[in-house]
């Protein structure tokens, strides 16, 4: 399992149930205790069997088979090294866990590719035995497809039912598993049915974007390059920016932090437009300073400077900066931004909200708490939430911003795009 975590290094993903670590140590060490185990029982069966026979007879033995030989240095082998791997990521503070809910049908289809695989390399080992009085070279031929189709097989069946993972910046350490690109990792609409309610997408546009229009405006056109389609037109760029504004954000007056992010994380699930955009430049640093340089005047167009403070996404926009200033005011924000990140992936078993807002409290600054925690009691009639509740799930969804954007690569052109936002409109 760790040699092929080894060599596969992929995104972290959420959907697996963690193996304890003493657990894991158990299974790690069940290879040898069940040859043991078997031997004894073995042991018992000649023993028995032998009961009434007489010493020499007893020591007539037949000579001995070859193949349970092979079979015992085998398993010794398999069991010394299933054991290791289990002490290595105990060393290593690896995850290990299983795939989904569905591990136990999983199991049995992993046990069945190894027991084909097996009648399969019994096969070609049997033609080795008759191929090697031709040629050794054939022999030899033989038994390297064996390893080969022993090998491919047991990365099928580890993969299908076993996940390991770290999390040590960029090691080629990883999971054998993608994760999805959205951008709310652990907050999920799904949760916000506790105290904070659903709903459907919303249609509104408070402050009239779609109604705006400034052909005036020059604009480099860098979508056009970007996606290699020419159909990204001043008009085209002109409704994307509507629609991230009315439809993705979808401000209005005094809004909350709450509210601005459920906006977000239904912008994620609906919009199409702007997921194809986020895909397109969300792991291009430098993409995502070209846009912005590009389309920055058309922004502020749309956005007023009345418009910012009064829906106040100005609240937003400081607080990010504020936790970004926070975190890198440490000794080691890298480790910081690592442990966040970590405490989102890893948590997801976990109560929601109060593991992940427990793990990532140590982090946060009194400043940026309080200032939470004073829009969600300020806002929690009109968002018809909990007080408590939305100022805990706020403060991890602004923490765990920085650390996906650390993880994704982008965090300094983001942090230096939001102070030429807040710098722009502090000065008009």
């Amino acid at each position: 399992m760790l040699v092929f975590s080894f060599v596969f290094n992929k995104i972290y993903n959420d959907d697996i149930q963690l193996i304890p670590m003493i657990q894991l140590l158990i299974i790690g060490f069940s290879p040898l205790i069940l040859l043991a185990i078997s031997i004894i029982i073995q042991r018992l069966i000649v023993a028995v069997i032998h009961s009434d026979s007489t010493n020499d007879e007893v020591n007539k033995e037949a000579p001995i088979d070859k193949f349970w030989k092979n079979a015992f240095f085998i398993n010794v082998i398999f069991g010394a090294l299933t054991f290791l791997c289990s002490i290595i990521s105990s060393v290593l503070k690896l995850e290990v866990g299983v795939v989904s809910s569905d591990y136990i049908y999983r199991f049995f289809v992993s046990l069945d590719i190894l027991m084909i695989a097996s009648l399969i390399i019994s096969l070609v080992l049997r033609i080795k035995d008759s191929v090697i009085e031709i040629t050794k070279f054939l022999g030899f031929l033989m038994l390297f497809i064996s390893i080969l189709i022993f090998s491919f097989s047991l990365y099928l069946a580890v993969l299908n039912v076993v996940t390991v993972r770290s999390y040590s910046g960029d090691s080629i350490i990883g999971t054998l598993n993608s994760v999805s690109e959205t951008e709310e990792v652990a907050t999920d609409v799904e949760h916000e049915s506790e105290g904070e309610g659903e709903g459907e997408e919303s249609e509104s546009d408070y402050y009239g974007f779609n109604e705006m229009n400034f052909p005036e405006v020059n604009i480099n056109a860098y979508f056009k390059e970007l996606f290699e389609d020419s159909s990204y037109d001043n008009t085209k760029t002109q409704d994307l920016t509507k629609n991230f504004l009315s439809g993705f954000l979808a401000l209005e007056k005094d809004q909350s932090f709450t509210a601005i992010r459920i906006a977000i994380e239904r912008g994620f699930a609906y919009d199409e437009e702007i997921k194809k955009v986020d895909e397109k430049i969300r792991r291009n640093p430098e993409a995502i300073r070209e846009a912005f340089d590009s389309y920055n005047t058309l922004l502020y167009a749309f956005l007023s400077n009345k418009i910012y403070f009064d829906s106040n996404l100005n609240l937003v926009v400081d607080a990010l900066i504020e936790t970004h200033e926070d975190i890198y005011a440490t000794e080691n924000p890298d480790e910081r931004l690592n442990k966040i990140y970590k405490t989102m992936i890893f948590g997801a078993q976990k109560e929601f909200p109060n593991y992940y807002y427990n793990e990532i409290k140590p982090y946060a600054s009194e400043n940026v708490l309080s200032l939470v925690s004073k829009n969600a009691e300020t806002s929690s009639e009109k968002d018809n939430s909990n007080a408590e509740y939305a100022s805990q799930l706020n403060t991890v969804w602004i923490y765990s911003f920085w650390a996906r954007r650390h993880k994704e690569k982008n965090d300094d052109v983001v942090f230096e795009i939001l102070k030429e936002i807040k710098q722009h409109y502090n000065q008009d």
